[in-house]
Formats: structure tokens, C-alpha cells, sequence
């Protein structure tokens, strides 16, 4: 029986091979010569490579047991260190706590009026000091305005509506504060700064100003770019007031389209994304989902790992060696199973002499997927040609609102949290995204897209394609026990032996 570290193809930034090497996958996968049935398992993004290997040692007696040679794709992110480490710290910071308060304020009061009290303006809003009372539910573990439920159609928030907003804000003294405090950490009273932005980021991202904020440096920057002499908090303020307005239009606009994560959850995300959307982790998410895919593209400057291990297995394939091929991603694991599918459809329609044109993976696994609708869906359209069957196992909705990723401040997992803040549209830009992982998006047909139909008819068409956990067949309670749990892992050992 061979190690454990024997079956794990270790690889880094871009897919390249790490401490695996060419020699080693070479061996692998004549290992897997005349076997029946292999399993491929892509662990989650969120740990190192110390943990996928524990991960790996500790799957490879569950997948042999089962009769099945597992092959264990161990990769790392630091995705899980960024959001420990910053999350909590921003917020926490007093001007998150001073937008968390204004962007909730004038959200709810446009959201849960009736057309007809709207047109009193902002003056029907609830006041700083009532929002700030419903907020502090937060220390007791409870969700602001979890019971507020939001009117069938929500009218956009309109031009005069922003612009009494924004005259409320520039004349608020508590967000001048907050804005002066940051502006004083990078230009000292008394200095000028350069006034152009990028010249300004190079010293913030230098380290050569220390900001009193974990703020996106382009944003530090922009209030940096305007600080002069005598103007500083005017102008740097009306920066502020714009893009907090434009939070509030957004926090409105997701209400209106049905992709809200609730009020508070919402607000929490659409603050992150205008203002710290390089401090919470979107480069390291977009960097592990382009790592995912790299790893399948044939390059001339180096080996990819998923390349090399797919080219030397078909050639296995062609030989004669016929196994069942199951395939297993918890997590991130789920957008490299995609990246993989994408790559046997791209074999195919190029004819690839290496694949048989009959072969096809028997199972295909996710557990607790973060991988978008829009991804998975051409996968199961595919199906016929693709894979022979497919099993989701994931929380319900009910779970996956009580998995607070931090908690006290962010009521939601880490697929809400990938969903509402990481995720970036076709533009490149944040925007929010159905992950397939995810209940929430299958339970309002009206809050999921055209290309969702294909996926929700996919898992309606067979009951056994998804397993809802906690509930019969999963007992996961957190996005990290999938690959953990005793009643996924003997259901997962049952699908190997067939």
C-alpha cells in the first residue's frame, strides 16, 4: 500500500508543481495501472499546505477501504488567514462602525417604508442613536433586524433621494471625525500629499504612511490625493459622502432584484466591497480560482500539474486502463473539479487521441461547494458525455445562516460571504453571485438567473443529487466538517464501492 504523501500531487502559484515533480506523478499513475476504481479529491481553498496534506492522510484510509486509489490534489490559498486575521479588525475599526450606522439608517428607511411614507424623506428615517441600539444586538449574538421582512417590490432609490441623503452626510460631524482621523495617519496636519492618487497608493502600499484603517489603498489614497492645507476634511468628506451613497443605492438596488443576503448581511457586504475590498481577501479568492484553472493550460515556460497528471492518465486510459473515476471537491475543491470538467470538454470537442471517446467519470462529488451556478451549470449540460452521476452534499439555508463566519459581526458562512463580497462578475467587477453551494439561491426562483434553470432542473430531476445537511445522510453543521463528517464520508465510500 503506498504512502499517503505518494498519492498527493503538491502544487503552487499558477499551477505549477511545488515539491511533486514530473518523476513522481510518473509513478502515480502507473500505480494506477489495471486498478478499478480511483477517486481524485480536491481539498477546500481555505487551509495551507500542511492541512491538505493532514487532509490527505486522513481521506486515504476511507477511499482504500472503499476499493478505491485515491490521487489527492493539495494546493493552498492563505484565504482563511486573511479573513481571521482582517475581518474581525475591520469591523471593529470606528469608521466602519460610524458607515455600518448612516448606510443602515437611510437603507432601512428606504427599504421598509411604503411607497407613500417614502415620499416624507429622509426625515422618516430612524435616527443614529435607534440604529446604533438595534447594532449593539450584534454583542448578544443576535441579527439586526433579522424580523424586518422587505415589501414584494422595492422602488429604486431615486436622484432626489440620494441628494438628501448626501446633503444629511456632508453636514454629519461623527463622519468628518472619522474621515479626518484617517486623513491625519497618511498627511500629517501640516504636510501636503501627492495629489495624484497613484503616486499617493505607491506610498501607502509602500508602508511609507501608516493608515489608522484596513480601507483599500486606492481608497486611502483617493482621501490622501485631496488632503491639502485647509481643504483636507471638506473635500476628502465628500468622497466619503459619494461612495457611502453609493452603498446605500447599492444595499437598495439588491433588495429590489432579490439577491439581498438580509438587511443587516447586506449592508455589512456592500460596505466591504466599496470600501475594503483589498483587505478581505477578493485578490486571494480571484488568485486560487485562477490557480485552479492554470493548472489545466498548456504552457511552454513550465509544468502544470493538473495538465501533466491528465495527459499521463489518459495515456493510461488509451493503454487499456479502465477505472471508475470519481472525482470529489470540498469547497474551492468544487471550482477545480469545474476547471477539470471544462478541460475533458475541451479534450473532446478537439479530439483529443489520448481520451477515448467513450470514457467518462462515473461520479462526480461536491461537497459544500463554493463554486458559482454559472460555472456548474455547463458542466451538468454536459453531463451525458461528462459523468454518469453527481451528488451534492451542502447545508440548508437555515444552517448556513447560523455558520457565522465571524462571530457577533458577520451573521452568514463563507459561501454568503463569497457570494455577497468575493465574487466578481463578467466586468471584473464585485458584484454578487449565485454560488452553487448554496440553498438560498434555489428556494426564490425569481432570485436566480436564466443560467440557473439548467442546474435547478439538473438536481430536481434526480432526489439523490443532493443531500441537504443536517438531515438524513449528512450531519454537517459548518462549511469546514464536510470532509469531516461520519455519515458524508460513509455515503461518499458507499457511491466508490459501488
Amino acid at each position: 500500500m503506498a504512502s499517503f504523501r505518494d498519492r498527493c500531487i503538491h502544487s503552487r502559484q499558477g499551477g505549477r508543481l511545488a515539491s511533486t515533480t514530473t518523476a513522481d506523478i510518473d509513478r502515480l499513475v502507473a500505480g494506477l495501472k489495471d486498478r478499478p476504481r480511483v477517486v481524485l479529491h480536491f481539498h477546500g481553498g481555505l487551509i495551507d499546505d500542511t492541512l491538505g496534506f493532514a487532509t490527505a492522510e486522513r481521506l486515504a484510509p476511507v477511499y482504500e477501504a472503499a476499493g478505491a486509489d485515491p490521487v489527492f490534489f493539495v494546493w493552498s490559498s492563505g484565504l482563511l488567514e486573511t479573513l481571521r486575521g482582517n475581518l474581525p479588525q475591520i469591523l471593529n475599526e470606528s469608521v466602519f462602525r460610524t458607515l455600518l450606522n448612516r448606510v443602515t439608517r437611510y437603507a432601512t428607511g428606504t427599504v421598509f417604508r411604503e411607497p407613500g411614507q417614502r415620499a416624507l424623506g429622509v426625515a422618516a428615517t430612524p435616527t443614529p442613536r435607534a440604529v446604533a441600539a438595534e447594532l449593539a444586538q450584534v454583542r448578544t449574538g443576535q441579527e439586526p433586524y433579522a424580523r424586518l421582512s422587505a415589501p414584494r417590490d422595492v422602488p429604486p432609490l431615486s436622484d432626489a433621494e440620494q441628494k438628501q441623503i448626501a446633503a444629511e452626510l456632508s453636514a454629519d460631524t461623527e463622519l468628518a471625525e472619522r474621515t479626518r482621523e484617517i486623513v491625519n495617519s497618511v498627511v500629517p496636519p501640516g504636510q501636503v500629499h501627492p495629489t495624484e492618487p497613484a503616486a499617493a497608493a505607491r506610498d501607502i502600499i509602500g508602508g511609507r504612511a501608516a493608515a489608522a484603517t484596513l480601507m483599500s489603498p486606492d481608497v486611502v489614497a483617493a482621501l490622501a490625493a485631496r488632503a491639502r492645507t485647509g481643504e483636507r476634511a471638506l473635500v476628502s468628506t465628500a468622497l466619503v459622502v459619494r461612495k457611502t451613497v453609493r452603498v446605500v443605492a447599492a444595499v437598495v438596488g439588491r433588495f429590489r432584484e432579490r439577491n439581498d443576503h438580509g438587511l443587516y448581511p447586506t449592508v455589512v457586504e456592500e460596505i466591504l466591497r466599496e470600501f475594503y475590498l483589498a483587505n478581505v481577501g477578493a485578490a486571494i479568492w480571484d488568485a486560487m480560482k485562477r490557480q485552479t484553472a492554470d493548472t489545466f493550460v498548456a504552457a511552454d515556460d513550465e509544468v502544470r500539474a493538473g495538465r501533466y497528471f491528465l495527459d499521463r492518465f489518459a495515456e493510461l486510459l488509451a493503454a487499456g486502463t479502465r477505472p471508475q473515476v470519481t472525482v470529489v471537491g470540498h469547497s474551492a475543491g468544487a471550482v477545480f473539479i469545474g476547471n477539470l470538467l471544462d478541460d475533458l470538454a475541451r479534450r473532446r470537442a478537439a479530439d483529443d487521441d489520448l481520451v477515448p471517446a467513450d470514457f467518462r467519470l462515473r461520479d462526480v462529488v461536491l461537497l459544500a461547494p463554493a463554486c458559482t451556478v454559472a460555472q456548474l451549470a455547463p458542466a451538468v449540460r454536459r453531463q451525458a458525455e461528462l459523468f454518469d452521476r453527481f451528488r451534492m452534499f451542502t447545508m440548508t439555508d437555515a444552517a448556513e445562516r447560523a455558520d457565522h463566519l465571524v462571530p457577533f459581526l458577520y451573521p452568514r458562512s463563507l459561501l454568503y460571504f463569497i457570494s455577497g463580497v468575493l465574487e466578481r462578475g463578467p466586468s471584473r467587477r464585485s458584484t454578487v453571485t449565485p454560488i452553487a453551494g448554496m440553498q438560498h439561491w434555489y428556494l426564490d426562483p425569481a432570485a436566480l438567473g436564466p443560467d440557473s434553470d439548467d442546474l435547478r432542473g439538473f438536481l430536481r430531476a434526480d432526489a439523490a443529487r443532493t443531500v441537504w445537511s443536517p438531515g438524513p445522510g449528512a450531519g454537517a453543521r459548518s462549511h469546514i466538517a464536510f470532509d469531516d463528517d461520519p455519515q458524508i464520508l460513509a455515503s461518499v465510500a458507499a457511491m466508490l464501492a459501488g
